[in-house]
Order: C-alpha cells, then sequence, then structure tokens
C-alpha cells in the first residue's frame, strides 16, 4: 500500500509544471526535455519586457540576446535555449512541441482517479457514464455515443479502450493515441529507424530514411524496450552520472570549508606574529590580508561556478533519469523507446559538459611559509612571504609529458582515437580495426573489405572509418562488430573528421565536407593535409597546410597560425583550454601551440621516448594522448601538470 502511495505522489509530481506547481495546462516541451505549461512559458519570456527587470542580473540570465542570435534560458537547468533573432519569441513558443506523453498520464490520472462523464453528453447538458476512451479524439464516451461514434466511416477505425480495463490493468497504456514524429510534429510516428535511432512518420521514412537499412515499425521496435539492455544500461548510467556529480559538489563544498578554515588558521598566525612585532608592522598586516582576500574571493568565486554548474548538470540528469522512470513505469512501449532515445542525446550532451570541468579537485587550503627576517623582527622586514596554493590538479598549460605505455600494435601507419574506455587503431596494411584498453592489451578487432587510414567517432559514439582504396567511408556496429558502408567519396578518403552533424574528408590537396547520407557540400583546397580537427564547440576546422597549422572557419576564411618549415605536420587535436597539439612525422616532435597560435612547447619524441614518423595524436578530454606512428607505434601518455606559486 505504502508502495502504491509513493508511486502516486511520484507521478503527480511528474505532472506538476515547476513554474506554476500545478498540473500541466496546454504542457510544451524544450529542447533540453524540461516540460512547461504554455502559458506559464509566455510569463515567463514575458517578464524580461518588464521595467523592474530590464537592469537585474535574474533578467540578464532569463533571457539573452546579441546581434544574431537571440534565446532563454531553461527556469530548471538553465541551459541556453536558442531562438534566433529573426523569430518572434510567441511564434517560437507556440512551435514548441507537445507534450503529448504528459496529456496521455494526465488523462490516464484522471480516469483512474475518478468516475469519467460522457464528454459528447455532458456538451448536451447530460450526464452519462463513460465506458469507452476513444484514443483518436481524446474523448470519454458511453455506450450510446460509441455506436453512433463507430457509425460514421472517417471515425469507423479510430482505437477505442475500455475505461474499467484503464483503471484496472497493469500493464501501461497510452491513451494519447499520438506519438509525434521527431521531424513534423503535426505527423503521427509509425516506424523506427534503427540506423538513426529515430521515430517519424511514413513521409519521413519514405524520403529521409530510404536508404537506411532497418526500419520497424513503431510497435514492434519497441517490443520488450522497457527491459532491454539499453534501457536497463542507460538506468545505470544515469544513476552513475548522478553518483558522480554529487561526489564532485560535495569535494567542491570541502575544499570550500577548507579554504576558509586555512584563510581562519592564517589570519590566526599572522595576528599573533603582528602583536609580537612594532607598530610599523600594522601597514605589513594590512597588505597582507588583502593580498590574501583576494585569493581567496578570486578561489571561492572558481568553487562556486563549479558547483553551480555542477548542480545544474545533476538537476538535468535526474531530469533525465525522472523521465524515463516514468516512461518505464507509466508510459506505452512506443512512448518508452522515443524518451529513451531523446534522453541518450541529452545525456551525450552533459556528458561532454561534465567532462569539461575537472573531475576532482584538491584546492582549499593555503601553504603559508614566514620570512626568517619577521621573526627576527628587523627593521629590514619590508613583507611576508608570497601565499601560494597547495600542490593539486590545474589545467594544463605547460605541463609536462609522461608515457604510460608503448608497444607495436601493427606494421606500417596506423591512426588512433579514444572511444568510451578504448581506444581504436586502424590498421592500414592489415584491413582491420584494433580495439585495446588503456593498458594498450587487445581487446578484440574488426576486419574490413579496404585498408583504414583514419577513424573518428561522432557525439553519439558511432565510429567511421575511410577507406581510400575502395573511396568509401564505413561504419562500424561496436557491439555486433559489423561493418556497413555509409557512402562513397568524390576523392580517396585518407583523412577522416566528424563534425557539427557531417563529414569532413581530406585527400592530401584537397577537404570536402559530406552530408551523412554521402551528399557532397563543399570544398576546399590544401596542400600536404592529412588530417584535421576542429576547435572546441565551434564550427572551426584546424589543420596542417605545408608546415602551416590553419584555422578555418566555415570552410572560407583561412588563418595561418604557426609554421614549423620541414616538419612535416601531420595529426593535429585540441584540448578543452583550446590548445592545439600537432606531430612532425620528419621532425619526431610533438608541438603545443595556445588557441591564438603561439607555440608554448615542443617535445623530440625521438629522444624522448624513441618514436619516430610520428602521424596521429589524439587527446581525450585533457588528461590523455595517444600518439602512433608510420612504423605501427602506438604511445599513450599522460599529461602532469605543474603549479606555480
Amino acid at each position: 500500500m505504502a508502495n502504491a502511495l509513493e508511486r502516486e505522489d511520484y507521478l503527480s509530481d511528474f505532472l506538476k509544471c515547476p513554474i506554476c506547481l500545478e498540473t500541466f495546462k496546454k504542457p510544451k516541451c524544450l529542447p533540453c526535455l524540461h516540460t512547461f505549461c504554455e502559458a506559464c512559458l509566455q510569463v515567463y519570456i514575458d517578464s524580461d519586457n518588464s521595467s523592474e527587470a530590464t537592469d537585474s542580473e535574474d533578467s540578464k540570465s532569463k533571457v539573452e540576446a546579441s546581434s544574431d542570435q537571440s534565446g532563454i534560458r531553461c527556469p530548471t537547468c538553465r541551459k541556453f535555449i536558442q531562438i534566433g533573432a529573426e523569430v518572434a519569441k510567441c511564434t517560437w513558443l507556440q512551435g514548441l512541441p507537445d507534450n503529448f506523453f504528459i496529456n496521455s498520464l494526465i488523462d490516464k490520472q484522471l480516469i483512474q482517479t475518478q468516475s469519467k462523464t460522457c464528454d459528447p453528453c455532458a456538451s448536451n447538458g447530460k450526464k452519462e457514464l463513460a465506458q469507452t476512451w476513444c484514443a483518436n479524439c481524446s474523448e470519454a464516451l458511453c455506450q450510446e455515443c460509441l455506436n453512433y461514434h463507430q457509425k460514421f466511416k472517417a471515425l469507423r477505425n479510430h482505437s477505442f479502450l475500455d475505461l474499467n480495463s484503464v483503471k484496472t490493468q497493469e500493464k501501461a497504456t497510452s491513451l494519447s493515441g499520438f506519438i509525434p514524429c521527431a521531424d513534423h510534429s503535426s505527423s503521427s510516428a509509425q516506424v523506427f529507424c534503427r540506423d538513426h535511432h529515430v521515430a517519424c512518420c511514413t513521409l519521413c521514412a519514405t524520403v529521409r530514411h530510404r536508404t537506411c537499412s532497418e526500419i520497424l515499425t513503431l510497435e514492434e521496435a519497441s517490443k520488450n524496450v522497457k527491459y532491454d539492455k539499453t534501457t536497463l544500461d542507460l538506468q545505470k548510467q544515469l544513476n552513475d552520472m548522478i553518483d558522480s556529480i554529487q561526489i564532485r559538489i560535495s569535494q567542491r563544498k570541502d575544499c570550500l570549508v577548507n579554504l576558509k578554515l586555512s584563510k581562519e588558521t592564517m589570519e590566526n598566525k599572522t595576528t599573533g606574529l603582528i602583536n609580537d612585532a612594532i607598530k610599523n608592522l600594522e601597514t605589513l598586516k594590512t597588505s597582507f590580508q588583502n593580498q590574501m582576500e583576494n585569493k581567496v574571493e578570486v578561489l571561492s568565486a572558481n568553487f562556486d561556478h563549479e558547483i553551480c554548474k555542477l548542480k545544474n548538470l545533476l538537476s538535468r540528469v535526474m531530469h533525465q533519469k525522472h523521465i524515463l522512470s516514468v516512461s518505464v513505469s507509466q508510459g506505452s512501449n512506443e512512448e518508452c523507446i522515443v524518451e529513451r532515445e531523446s534522453i541518450l542525446r541529452i545525456k551525450e550532451e552533459i556528458r561532454v559538459e561534465s567532462d569539461e570541468i575537472p573531475p576532482n579537485s584538491e584546492f582549499g587550503t593555503f601553504r603559508f611559509t614566514v620570512d626568517h627576517n619577521l621573526q627576527k623582527l628587523t627593521s629590514k622586514i619590508t613583507a611576508f612571504r608570497n601565499i601560494s596554493l597547495s600542490q593539486g590538479t590545474c589545467r594544463m598549460k605547460n605541463g609536462q609529458i609522461k608515457l604510460l605505455r608503448k608497444e607495436k600494435l601493427c606494421t606500417g601507419l596506423c591512426s588512433a582515437v579514444f572511444s568510451q574506455n578504448d581506444i581504436l587503431i586502424s590498421w592500414y596494411n592489415e584491413k582491420q580495426v584494433l580495439i585495446v584498453d588503456f593498458s594498450l592489451n587487445l581487446k578484440s578487432s574488426v576486419s574490413l573489405n579496404g585498408n583504414p587510414r583514419d577513424i573518428t567517432v561522432d557525439d553519439l559514439g558511432r565510429v567511421f572509418v575511410s577507406l581510400p582504396d575502395q573511396s568509401e567511408v564505413v561504419e562500424i556496429d561496436m557491439i555486433t562488430k559489423s561493418v556497413k558502408k555509409l557512402f562513397s567519396t568524390v576523392v580517396k578518403c585518407y583523412g577522416i573528421l566528424w563534425m557539427n552533424n557531417k563529414f569532413m574528408i581530406t585527400s592530401g590537396d584537397k577537404i570536402e565536407s559530406y552530408r551523412h547520407d554521402g551528399i557532397k557540400q563543399k570544398e576546399i583546397k590544401t596542400n600536404d593535409t592529412w588530417h584535421m580537427c576542429c576547435k572546441q564547440n565551434e564550427e572551426t576546422l584546424l589543420y596542417p597546410k605545408a608546415d602551416t597549422v590553419i584555422e578555418n572557419s566555415q570552410l572560407t576564411n583561412e588563418k595561418s597560425l604557426l609554421g614549423q618549415p620541414g616538419a612535416g605536420l601531420r595529426g593535429i587535436d585540441t584540448d578543452v583550454e583550446g590548445n592545439i597539439y600537432t606531430v612532425g612525422m620528419r621532425s619526431n616532435k610533438l608541438y603545443q601551440l595556445s588557441p591564438d597560435g603561439s607555440l608554448l612547447q615542443e617535445a623530440n619524441f625521438d629522444e624522448l621516448f624513441n618514436l619516430k614518423s610520428l602521424w596521429k595524436v589524439c587527446l581525450k578530454v585533457k588528461k590523455n594522448i595517444v600518439v602512433t606512428t608510420c612504423d605501427g607505434d602506438v604511445a599513450l601518455f599522460e599529461i602532469v601538470c605543474t603549479c606555480k606559486s
């Protein structure tokens, strides 16, 4: 009985608008998957126009605008939702998709908690007990109205549910009878494309998914979806993300406490010394305290910012878990698979944002040393020693590179890319892709019909390989280890990169962009270019061209950053700070550049690690680097940061 009451309370909370705290009325779903009443969202947007909110910080956080874009922040997770300067906010709001899942649950809850009156009879002033629910019309019908309803040819094929069975049945049933197409919200989704993991209408299936290999009816695709491995794994992953973020919030709260305690301890020490000193040391005390307060203010602001961001991420993950739990417990199979696939996409966005924040932080205490002259209290004293932080993990600027493991996994040329907890190696000579762990131990391999030259991974973890001898791009299913051809390229596809929902292909003297269905969009000329990468969160391409690192925005504006004549620049990648890494095949060096192209440091890998003919460099967030060579060597490194006082 207690569990039933808990489920009822849980569902009631799920059906309440976070703004008005009442049951949803015309629920609208934002791209971040948070749902609000349409009227509440309208008031939330309009509040920016009030004179009281115009100059407030709260107003600026709600609605933001610039010369080329405008939007709002989600009231729950604070994620920025772009609208576009040319679109009126009221028009944009009306175009948001209705949350049919919420509507279905509200109708179902109403039916299960009270007797339902026939809707057509009620409109005529009569009160007749309803026995049937029409899913297409979203109306309750008595037996007489049901008979009339079924006499009309246009209404004869509607879907009807017995209200008594809805009240008592354990199996979840959709009352809306409508699941919208992912691209046409006014059309009903009837099929599911497993290639793109999306529910769509028959028009989309005919036009946009005509080349896809696995198109199923929505009912067939959603069979047993609540208990399949993907759903269960997603529930576990969301729980793990919640635990991880909560731990990191707790760490930063501890750091704040330690920071304040350390500050108090230092003040007590300095106060004791100053009380024993002569009068002119009071000036030094004031100077010292100001210096310390400034450092504490800066560090506290940083921790507060990270805690706020982590709390927002936690809120988003818990909301996705909430949606999934309700989908599994209350939604139909069709609703569950649609919600699950939406959450998978949002989960990847949250993971990327979470990875941008350091996984742990050990700052929070000061290291304090006293000038020996201060203890002697001589007139030569002019200042205390500098304040510095105790050593911890810091963001890399000029960190050292530590070799973790080096193995000769291939013969000849090979490339690498990080994929979740594995490293994928393309073995050109043997027509294979190797899957190794972070100790460079072989886990498995995938055979190909051509020689793989380069490899890339998209935002959802899908793996794509270039086969220049076949002029093809193929996709590898990492679960089944099967290979599927995606499309053919105009040129020999040597380097490959997934960037902002399109493929970038380089053939040495050209860079071409392709849509996911293989339609070529654009090309530019280059020289001696074999690898590419993109700047963090930007549509800007980076690549070596004739031993010069090039920054190219929208494939139109080339900008030279730094040249290394004779180096034979090949692989290139960036870290989360925007620093650029590239390797020289002839110089055998790894070069680290700042985001604006200034050379920060270079390391001779031949002298340090006996690695020659460097070919590909790939970074995982900001801690690990993989470097491959033309001779089949694969080396895994760790960036060891140093903090200077």
